[in-house]
């Protein structure tokens, strides 16, 4: 996609990037009306013009690329002493050398600019020295008039580099802060454990992108000491490394990040020793308070969520599961039944209710029977394979969804499984089931299935109990097989 150079940009330090590099070009390009030193020759005059030109493509060069380059800082300060040298009064080059030093300490490192400033003092006083004689007094590199405009340039270079540096501390708060916010929107939208952890690791890369010399690991603690479960800003391969001691040394981080020797340790409101998570966050220099806080406030953020999540699905599950033995319910049940249904499969509804049942509460107690039940559900539970839906309806009243057209076998086994005995903690006790199955048909609803396996389990009830019961599909009579 072509880049259209025409729109302006939206961040502020890009916008005041583009006026001091229209405004600093525009100074210096008035600069070439004042070329013609009266002591150099017309070849050097064109010289000079072509040095002011090349300052001006070299402020071009850096906004499109929107950083400078190490040549530029030797370069730029021999431009600027051979335009200035060139000028009727070499003095006015302080406008080429102020001018570029603004524009270009937009764009520095700080080590560039220290250089460049470096640079931009020595450029007046060698552009006066190799012009002598030239103004109505005579000037030397080392007079008054020269050196009193050093201070000057020495502080629009500070001033100017100050003021970038504000602006972009306060733009990338901004940015961090936007990005904040908009994961938590995200994490509050989010149902999916998994999706609450990728973004929490995305929002961690973009901050340390955001953050040049940052790096973050996150390690969690279980029995065999601390994990690094992710990195951001790290080298590949560390996710799974195991840490030494109960909490990681900086030496042992810097080996594992070569160049990060700034290490902050935080637990997330524990105890370094025991907390369950570490947030580390490493740095070429010492870590700035914000940038920490950041991390932190994602990290909290992302603990939030997840037990949000958590809180979530153990509310959901204790909604649709029976509290004693973890079954489903008879709602979660019945829309199962229905999705089956509507699949078109062969489906086979199997009520379930125990024989003998009260005899065993009556005679060792209620914790007896709460045992007999938890112990009934997970035989009914291993019935169920891969394609079936167990749940409990209440008391002693157990449900089975089959699918495939090996109902009515699987019933009989599941009911000669029943009768085995039982080994509780008061002792070992036996107990029965009466089976009713009822078949889905065509035109057949959930309700009407359900029905049906009742009457079939009543059938059997009436017939002797210990059985299986069929719903007929012609005969609307309860057949006992």
């Amino acid at each position: 996609m072509q880049r259209d150079w025409l729109s302006l940009p939206t961040r502020t330090v890009d916008r005041t990037r583009l006026a001091a590099a229209c405004i600093g070009g525009l100074a210096i390009l008035v600069q070439l009306g004042q070329v013609g030193n009266a002591v150099r020759s017309a070849a050097y005059h064109r010289v000079a013009a072509a040095s002011i030109v090349a300052v001006v493509v070299l402020i071009v060069v850096m906004h499109r690329r929107r950083r400078s380059s190490w040549w530029s800082v030797p370069v730029l300060p021999v431009l600027v002493t051979l335009g200035a040298a060139g000028l009727k009064d070499p003095l006015a080059g302080t406008a080429i050398a102020l001018a570029a030093l603004i524009v270009c300490s937009l764009y520095d490192t700080n080590r560039r600019w220290l250089a460049r400033m470096a640079g931009s003092l020595v450029a007046m006083p060698a552009a006066v020295a190799i012009s002598p004689d030239v103004v109505s007094q005579a000037t030397s590199w080392h007079s008054p008039s020269v050196l009193g405009l050093l201070p000057q340039i020495f502080l629009m270079g500070v001033l100017t580099r100050a003021f970038y540096l504000g602006l972009e501390r306060q733009e990338r708060a901004a940015a961090r802060d936007a990005r904040l916010t908009q994961a938590g929107h995200e994490l509050l939208a989010v149902t999916d454990g998994a999706e609450i952890r990728r973004i929490g690791e995305r929002t961690s890369q973009e901050l340390v992108r955001m953050h040049p010399g940052v790096a973050l690991l996150i390690a969690f603690r279980d029995t065999d000491g601390l994990r690094v479960t992710f990195g951001a800003g790290t080298p590949d391969g560390l996710a799974g490394h195991r840490l030494a001691g109960d909490v990681p040394d900086e030496a042992e981080l810097t080996t594992l990040v070569p160049g990060f020797d700034r290490w902050h340790v935080d637990p997330l409101g524990g105890e370094p020793a025991t907390a369950p998570l570490l947030m580390l966050v490493g740095g070429r220099r010492a870590v700035p308070v914000e940038v920490l806080d950041a991390f932190r406030s994602l990290s909290y953020q992302v603990i939030l969520a997840d037990e949000a999540h958590q809180a979530r699905v153990e509310l959901e599950y204790r909604a649709h599961h029976d509290h004693l033995t973890g079954l489903p319910t008879r709602a979660k049940f019945l829309r199962a039944a229905g999705s089956a249904i509507d699949g078109g499969d062969p489906v086979a509804l199997l009520n379930i209710d125990l024989d003998g049942f009260k005899r065993v509460n009556d005679e060792h107690g209620h914790a007896a029977g709460d045992e007999l039940l938890v112990a009934v559900a997970e035989r009914i539970g291993a019935a169920t394979g891969r394609d079936g839906v167990a749940a409990r309806f209440g008391g002693d009243e157990f449900a089975l969804l089959l699918t495939g057209p090996a109902g009515a076998d699987r019933a009989r086994r599941l009911c000669a499984e029943l009768c085995e005995p039982v080994r509780l903690t008061a002792g070992t006790v036996r107990v029965g089931a009466s089976i009713g199955v009822a078949f889905a048909e065509p035109g057949v609803t959930v309700a009407d299935l359900l029905r049906r396996a009742d009457q079939a389990m009543y059938a059997a009830k009436a017939g002797g109990k210990n059985r299986v019961v069929c719903y007929g599909a012609v005969v609307k009579d309860a057949v006992a097989v």
